[in-house]
């Protein structure tokens, strides 16, 4: 059982509209204020020690995760959620139309490999970090740099859970009552 079990068991009975609100202004805009937050740790560690090795790979890893984050979040924000708030508000089969892209479960498949893609991305810079646990006598950037870390890589593995085995399936479910 997931260590937010709670959180997620709670959200199962949430309508599709209120879900994708959730997480638009909880875990979408938790992203976004703080993604810009850890590269300036991480270039404020880089500036105070340039030879700190791990320092420069978390800033590549990190780099490249927040570009495909900042990719992901787009379609999701601009095609998915739009069209996940117009099936949330369907009463009937006669209002219903189609995405404009087909049915969900490809367009959701590919959601769900980029969070096992950015997770994959994330577990790397938890490798090199020891968990998010600095050595002895790491400095306070440090500190704070694998402090926020680990709340973004926490924040992230929730908000994948809640879309992956929420609101996914609540998308699809909806679709299918329709015939799509």
């Amino acid at each position: 059982m997931s260590k937010n079990a709670n959180y997620i068991s709670s959200l199962k009975a949430w309508n599709l509209d209120d879900l994708v609100d959730h997480i638009l202004n909880t875990h979408h805009a938790y992203l976004k204020a703080n993604y810009p937050l850890i590269h300036q740790l991480i270039d404020k560690l880089i500036s105070q020690e340039p030879e700190n090795k791990t320092a420069e790979k978390i800033n590549e890893l990190y780099s490249h995760f927040t570009s495909d984050l900042a990719r992901h979040l787009i379609k999701e924000e601009e095609i998915l959620f739009p069209y996940f708030k117009t099936l949330g508000q369907i009463k009937d089969k006669e209002s219903f139309e189609p995405a404009s892209f087909g049915s969900l479960p490809k367009p959701i498949e590919m959601m769900e490999n980029e969070h096992d893609d950015s997770h994959n991305q994330f577990e790397q810079i938890k490798k090199i970090t020891n968990n998010f646990t600095p050595d002895e006598g790491a400095s306070p950037v440090t500190h704070s740099l694998y402090f926020k870390l680990k709340e973004f890589d926490d924040d992230m593995d929730l908000h994948h859970e809640l879309e992956n085995e929420i609101l996914f399936v609540k998308a699809r479910e909806i679709e299918e009552q329709f015939g799509v």
